[in-house]
């Protein structure tokens, strides 16, 4: 999982769900093309070096890769539009700028910078979320042993990095022994590597293999989907703590359909990407509609309402609205000239969207939370039904479960309740007690008082949660950190308590999450301490298994038996995926998003609308101007309701 800050709305995804858009891209077309874009299929062999052999991946390949085993799929469609427009921009404003642009590595944990790389690079495979099917990426062929180890995958002859050289077996390994170098201060990610697969072997300029050390349905998933591939050429001269130093604030060649702008980025102030006119992918049928704006832009604004502003000031163009207020009551048409005349479109959007974790984590490696009763106390001590009607105007749903609106989810979880009575007894249990005069319970002579990370601009949601712990003789104070700082502080367990938010994952790994080996140790998402000998046994028979149904069986024990450890006060999710507010220049797909995408989506398969763009911009300055409305719903999955 990757961290988040739903406070603030700025999703992070989890770098599964990222490749699940597809990171293909837009046709090579001029800027504002009108015309009906169904895209080619360019010969995969055709720049293939004619020295390479077909059975070794060069010229031929194509004919005869079925009898040597290896499977493709042409049959996979882009989930753009083919009505998609090339050129254009798009900006939205962002909380804080990245601490570095490395996508693994120290600090690299964050939504920004695995967005950023996911433009940028590319994986050797996609994953459709709908289809449950792979597709073609830097790999134009796989194949996979009897005994599930072995994984060989055919790069595409025609891949080529932003400097022009071509994609090869080498970069493949490279990019593995970067992942394993424990300088990049990332345990799990090293971890990951090094437990799960041996050093990939280049058969030859086109074909690698990889073998895994142990058995395991997502390896491949992983290694082909997840796993984003770096030049050997540029990684060759670092290491893992040179990577981390040298990519700070710069990224290497990239094979993916966009590059950096330095020209208009500026640090701490403004990031911004541009569409490359080389991109080696561009007209491939499966990029059709894909990544269609010349320019991305992401704008630091560190305040909910700075960013609100800032859209309707129309500095920027697309807003997620963090507040339910706000949307209840001041972003309205009744309220807003702009959105009662459709120039600025008022939106939500629903999909297959994991909902994931949200709530105040509690970090059991250290008292009071070294407690089980002081933990559930805690949690009955959150009157979330209150906080929904009277701050949220009802438009969340609480949470009960690490898998919450998903199969994996424990049936049974109860549901969380508000009960200061029983809160209090708990704790009595605990050693706490207040003696006659004091406001604060007291264990062994000091005062409960308990430190809550936070900004400004999200202690409002807090207050409430503070007022009940004060009646319960708790002392919850707010410390302003900012969101950089409170990131290191969180993934170093340098915390007591902390309002977290991670996105859900399509296939849940609850080993990252919930194993007891990353209890103790900084810099994963285990943030809570959790250990348990039996999860970490289901962990090892999910990882297993390749029966869909007997696994989901795993990870709702899983999910069970962690809920009654009572690491979280459970938060909340909101039903649709995206609210929104943004400037109606775009068009999008009929389903706004993929089956189980997020905000990212936007970029890969919205487009600008030229005279759309035309009238948004006389709306700016002139706000008699009146266009036609966006709908005010997307439910294209239709699950809404559900």
């Amino acid at each position: 999982m990757k961290q988040i800050n739903k406070l603030t709305l700025f999703p992070v995804l989890f770098m599964l769900l990222l490749t699940l858009w597809g990171f293909s891209s837009c046709s090579s077309e001029g800027s504002g093309e009108k015309k009906l874009n169904t895209g080619t299929q360019p010969d995969a062999a055709a720049g293939a070096d004619p020295s390479v052999s077909a059975q070794q991946g060069g010229k031929g390949f194509d004919e005869i890769a079925d009898s040597l085993g290896f499977k493709t799929n042409t049959a996979y469609k882009s989930p753009g539009s083919p009505n998609a427009k090339k050129g254009g921009s798009f900006s939205m404003a962002i909380d804080e700028y990245p601490a570095t642009f490395c996508d693994v590595g120290e600090n690299a944990n964050i939504q920004t910078v695995s967005l950023i790389n996911a433009m940028i690079f590319e994986p050797l495979l996609g994953f459709d979320a709908e289809t449950l099917d792979y597709y073609p990426n830097l790999a134009t062929h796989w194949k996979i042993s009897d005994d599930k180890k072995t994984y060989w995958f055919r790069i595409d002859p025609n891949a080529k990095w932003s400097d022009g050289t071509p994609v090869t077996s080498a970069d493949v390994i490279a990019t593995y022994k970067l992942l394993i170098d424990e300088g990049l201060k990332d345990p799990f990610t090293n971890s990951l590597y090094t437990e799960t697969y041996e050093e990939p072997k280049a058969e030859s300029k086109y074909i690698v293999s990889v073998t895994c050390k142990k058995e395991n349905w997502r390896s491949f998933l992983y290694f082909g989907v997840s796993t984003k591939i770096y030049p050997a050429s540029y990684l060759s001269k670092t290491n893992g703590a040179g990577y981390i130093t040298k990519y700070q604030y710069d990224f290497m060649p990239g094979s993916g359909p966009y590059e950096l702008d330095k020209e208009k980025t500026k640090q701490g102030e403004r990031l911004t990407l541009k569409r490359r006119n080389n991109y080696w992918a561009a007209d491939y049928t499966r990029n059709v509609g894909q990544f269609n704006f010349d320019n991305i832009t992401f704008e630091v604004a560190r305040t909910d309402e700075l960013r609100r502003d800032k859209l309707l000031a129309g500095e920027v163009d697309w807003y997620i609205v963090p507040r339910a207020q706000w949307w209840a009551e001041e972003l309205t048409p009744e309220k807003q000239t702009s959105i009662a005349n459709g120039a600025v479109a008022r939106q939500k959007i629903y999909n297959h969207n994991p909902k994931g974790t949200s709530g105040f984590a509690l970090n059991t490696n250290r008292a009071p939370f070294d407690d089980i009763n002081v933990r559930e106390a805690m949690s009955l001590l959150f009157n979330f039904d209150e906080l929904n009607s009277k701050l949220f105007f009802n438009e969340y749903v609480r949470i009960n479960s690490y898998y919450y609106g998903t199969p994996y989810a424990a049936p049974n979880n109860p549901k969380p309740e508000y009960n200061p009575t029983k809160a209090l007894e708990l704790l009595k249990k605990a050693g706490y007690v207040k003696k006659p005069g004091d406001k604060w319970l007291t264990k062994n002579g000091k005062p409960f008082t308990l430190e809550l990370m936070s900004d400004k601009s999200i202690e409002r949601i807090f207050v409430p949660y503070q007022q009940s712990l004060a009646n319960a003789g708790i002392d919850l104070k707010f410390n302003n950190v900012d969101p950089n700082e409170r990131f290191k502080k969180v993934q170093g367990k340098d915390f007591s308590i902390a309002y977290q938010s991670y996105t859900g994952l399509f296939f849940p790994n609850p080993e990252s999450s919930m194993s007891s080996k990353f209890a103790k140790v900084p810099n994963n998402t285990n943030i809570t301490g959790l250990a348990d000998k039996r999860i970490d046994e289901l962990c090892d028979l999910y990882d297993k298994s390749y029966d869909t149904k007997e696994r989901i069986k795993f990870v709702q024990e899983i999910d069970a038996i962690a809920c009654e450890k009572k690491h979280w006060v459970w938060g909340w999710v909101a039903p649709s995926t995206l609210r929104l507010l943004y400037w109606n220049k775009f068009g999008m797909p009929e389903s706004g998003l993929t089956y189980a995408g997020d905000f990212g989506d936007v970029f890969a398969l919205w487009w600008e609308e030229p005279e759309k763009a035309k009238q948004a911009e006389k709306a700016k300055k002139d706000k008699n101007v009146k266009m036609d409305k966006a709908p005010s719903e997307v439910d294209f999955w239709k699950v809404k309701g559900k």
